[in-house]
């Protein structure tokens, strides 16, 4: 009976496992969305990599933007771009997506345009020269030609240093031997005060030009500037006699917007026809016409205008010559003091 009895409970606790062993695997093999997903959980690494995808993106997003507006100002107005139809009539150039410029660039560029021995890839060579004496001597700080070149003939004044006489004048030419042509920067010292500064091109007043002293309050400060392009103003008005602009015709001197400066024409040959100045569109002081050719000189007519733009006067025939050179006609009365113009340069 005992034996029985202790068959029955081995059989029992035989059962009992048989049946957990049996739930263990149906747990396992359940078909029933687990409420934990391993696989969907974030480690710190992935949401890094996140934030710097973002990150990323936005940075690529905004160059995007830039190069689209840079390119629709680039093009015009009504240009098509990501961020629609629009005109850039009314915008600044550069939509305020200015690009940084280092130093170094700025500085490189300033070195190419002038070097200690070269200017605009010709070579030159520095001087200093000094006139008076004591708190009133002056100091000219420039630079001429190594190898004297022929100025432009369009141009009146070209600037040249006398050695013989230490001094820098704008007559002409007579021997190249003893004129050293200016070319490259130019300043002017009085004691230690900057005077004037700018540049000159063979010769010819080039770039920005500045004055410096002491406004009508006292005040030392910039008091005059002009801008030239080799001789002639900033934004003087040329035209020629052939479509490949060899020829000039004439130039119609422009600064700041306004016709002031020295007014030249020229026969279709090359020769000056007429030369003045222009005082905002008005024309002033002495003109003078010349013939295409003359064996005793080619000057035709001068006329006396007023000294400024706001003297009213009719103009006034001084002389005129035939092309012989010879004296046809002079005014007798009492004209106002003349103000000749510079002599042709041939």
């Amino acid at each position: 009976m005992r034996l029985f009895t202790t068959a029955l409970l081995l059989a029992f606790v035989c059962l009992g496992r048989t049946g957990a062993y049996a739930q263990a695997d149906t747990a396992l093999t359940t078909s029933k969305k687990p409420l934990i997903e391993k696989s969907n959980r974030k480690t710190v690494l992935d949401e890094l990599k996140e934030k710097k995808d973002k990150i990323k993106g936005a940075l690529s997003s905004k160059e995007n933007l830039k190069k689209a507006a840079a390119e629709a100002v680039s093009a015009g107005a009504g240009a098509s771009t990501p961020l629609g139809e629009f005109s850039t009539d009314e915008l600044p150039k550069d939509l305020g997506l200015k690009l940084k410029t280092s130093r170094r660039k700025n500085r490189k560029k300033k070195v190419n345009n002038f070097l200690r021995n070269d200017y605009e890839g010709i070579a030159v060579t520095r001087i200093s020269n000094r006139l008076g004496s004591g708190d009133n001597v002056t100091v000219e700080d420039f630079f001429v030609l190594k190898t004297y070149q022929q100025p432009s003939p369009l141009v009146r004044d070209v600037y040249w240093f006398d050695y013989r006489a230490h001094r820098i004048l704008a007559t002409p030419i007579k021997d190249k031997n003893y004129a050293q042509i200016l070319h490259g920067p130019y300043r002017r010292f009085k004691g230690e005060h900057l005077e004037e500064e700018g540049f000159y091109y063979l010769g010819a007043k080039h770039g920005r030009w500045e004055k410096y002293g002491r406004d009508p309050d006292g005040d030392e400060g910039l008091i005059d500037k002009q801008v030239y392009d080799k001789g002639f103003p900033g934004e003087s008005v040329i035209t020629y006699y052939d479509d490949a602009h060899t020829k000039v015709k004439e130039i119609v001197p422009k600064m700041f917007g306004k016709y002031t400066g020295l007014y030249r024409s020229f026969y279709e040959g090359g020769q000056l026809k007429e030369e003045g100045e222009m005082d905002d569109s008005v024309k002033v002081k002495i003109w003078r016409e010349y013939y295409q050719f003359g064996s005793g000189g080619r000057t035709k007519k001068d006329t006396q205008y007023g000294r400024t733009k706001y003297e009213e006067t009719e103009p006034l025939v001084l002389r005129e010559y035939d092309n012989k050179g010879k004296l046809i006609y002079e005014y007798k009365g009492k004209a106002k003091k003349e103000e000749e113009p510079a002599a042709e340069r041939f």
